[in-house]
């Protein structure tokens, strides 16, 4: 089969064109006829050698998933061939065909697109995830979403609003329309001294780490709950020093969650922005990932087999 591989670290001409075996799922895995990948942050990150430090080359990248189960391990009950899904899973994805546990999928509703459904399971899921279950916003409460304009920020704005909170978020100024027509959000832009002028948050999710982390944690009431999807060390230090709740936040990449998103995806309570779509081959691939290394696009870059 069609696969792309990362032999070594660095330039986006690393990432080579390979003819490999077709994978076979193991008991609790399905396997899926690719039909699209979004090219997200991390892997663009993992690629120039900024993340996975456990991985060992050469392997195939990649963090997304949509197609059709061809085949199913012996112990897989809820998936059957034919269906369409999507999933998350770390690596194997740029390659026309991709084994996925059965824990981590997600049925695809028959009105969402693959380009959708795909460009859903990595950085929406993170927003959804952090906003539903890490930081459990109720309605009526104040949330800060740091980096708005990204693809975490912005599903956590419409999940914030759709759960009754009252949304702040900050991206540049240039971005302000986009945030606004996600719904009733109050745009910061983030080159300001915003921190000195806002306060009494309840909630805030912080994709962005650094001083960013200290200004979030500044807004802040007393007791308020502060998630950083950085790790960044200053989190306990913070914590103290405010009287908050500050901690990490990490996607748990399970189907049942992907499910739900999906689910207001199709009911039209969240969008997903697409930036651009184009044929999966090396080419493209290494053109998304030299652009995502320049600029951060508004919406997703999807490559579809």
């Amino acid at each position: 089969m069609l696969a792309i591989k990362l032999n070594q670290f660095g330039g986006v001409d690393a990432l080579k064109e390979a003819t490999v075996d077709r994978p076979t799922p193991s008991a609790k895995q399905v396997l899926i006829e690719n039909h699209a990948v979004a090219i997200d942050p991390y892997d663009v990150k993992f690629v120039m050698g900024l993340m996975g430090e456990g991985d060992k080359l050469p392997l195939i990248p990649g963090s997304s998933v949509v197609g059709e189960v061809v085949a199913v391990g012996a112990d897989v009950t809820d998936f059957k061939v034919g269906e369409r899904v999507a999933a998350n899973r770390h690596h194997q994805t740029y390659a026309e065909y991709v084994p996925v546990s059965q824990s981590a999928l997600a049925k695809v509703p028959d009105t969402i697109s693959d380009a959708t459904a795909v460009a859903s399971v990595l950085g929406a899921a993170t927003g959804y995830q952090m906003i539903l279950v890490d930081l459990n916003v109720q309605a009526g409460e104040k949330v800060l979403i740091q980096g708005g304009s990204g693809s975490v920020g912005s599903v956590a704005i419409q999940a914030a609003l759709n759960r009754g909170a009252e949304v702040y978020a900050t991206s540049s100024a240039a971005h302000f329309d986009y945030l606004q027509s996600l719904g009733d959000v109050h745009p910061i832009d983030y080159h300001t001294d915003y921190e000195n002028d806002l306060s009494n948050f309840d909630a805030v999710l912080d994709t962005v780490g650094g001083a960013t982390t200290v200004k979030s944690a500044q807004v802040l009431k007393t007791g308020g709950r502060l998630v950083n999807l950085s790790s960044d060390p200053q989190l306990e230090e913070l914590s103290q020093r405010f009287s908050i709740d500050a901690k990490a936040g990490y996607l748990a990449g399970k189907g049942a969650l992907l499910s739900e998103l999906l689910a207001d995806i199709a009911a039209d309570r969240i969008t997903i922005k697409i930036a651009d779509t184009k044929p999966f081959n090396q080419a493209n691939l290494q053109a998304d990932h030299a652009l995502m290394r320049a600029e951060s696009p508004v919406g997703k870059l999807i490559l579809e087999f």
